[in-house]
């Protein structure tokens, strides 16, 4: 029998994901339980990562390929960006995210090829044409990070030299994930995944609410 025919109903996951990180944005709003939620960090994205490779449909050779070659490059283009900053500008890395190699998390390639699964699977949905659906794919990812830097800054993920996020970073943002978004939609993968957006409008939801937190402790 398919796996996917063993799985609890998308509405259910979802349901305990919004209780789970409802719980998160209530931690991280108490000075007493912050560090350590923070800690969490990483566990939570690979939680998030077997969630949608769980309820991702058909699993290929070429999905694992190119899976793989957008975390590995996310991973490097990152590498990169910390020792040259002429990436995405001039910033570092902090313990939040995990492990780190050459001063980069590993846990960071995870998280690019989670986003551009997000969006890419999103603008599937959506059935725009190839042209509309990279570009506007590209604009999610820049939407969701201009939304991502205030709260990463602040659960200490990474820093910016000055405190200020530099345009060059949402212009790099945008010109990678149309390489890879591209990438997908060049070798034309196949994404069915019933959890994707109920998991992405929870992170999302998650982003905002402490945007909107923050603003005020």
């Amino acid at each position: 029998m398919d796996l996917i025919k063993k799985l609890p109903a998308p509405g259910r996951v979802t349901f305990i994901l919004i209780i789970f990180y409802a719980v998160g944005v209530a931690g991280l709003s108490s000075a007493a339980t912050k560090d350590f939620i923070e800690l969490l960090t990483p566990y939570t994205l690979l939680m998030n990562l077997a969630l949608l490779a769980l309820y991702h449909r058909p699993w290929t050779k070429k999905h694992l390929v190119l899976f793989t070659i957008i975390a590995v490059t996310g991973y490097l283009v990152e590498v990169v960006g910390v020792y040259s900053g002429l990436v995405f500008g001039d910033y570092n890395y902090h313990h939040v995210l995990g492990i780190k190699l050459f001063d980069t998390p590993l846990m960071i390639g995870i998280n690019w090829v989670m986003l551009i699964y997000f969006t890419y699977h999103l603008t599937g949905l959506a059935r725009f044409s190839r042209p509309v659906a990279v570009i506007t794919g590209a604009l999610i990812m820049v939407t969701y990070d201009i939304l991502l830097e205030p709260v990463a800054i602040r659960m200490n993920m990474w820093s910016w030299a000055g405190g200020i996020v530099p345009l060059q970073n949402y212009l790099a943002w945008f010109i990678i994930s149309i390489v890879f978004l591209a990438l997908l939609h060049t070798f034309k993968v196949r994404a069915e995944n019933r959890i994707s957006p109920g998991l992405f409008a929870v992170q999302a939801g998650f982003i905002l609410a402490l945007n909107i937190i923050y603003r005020f402790i």
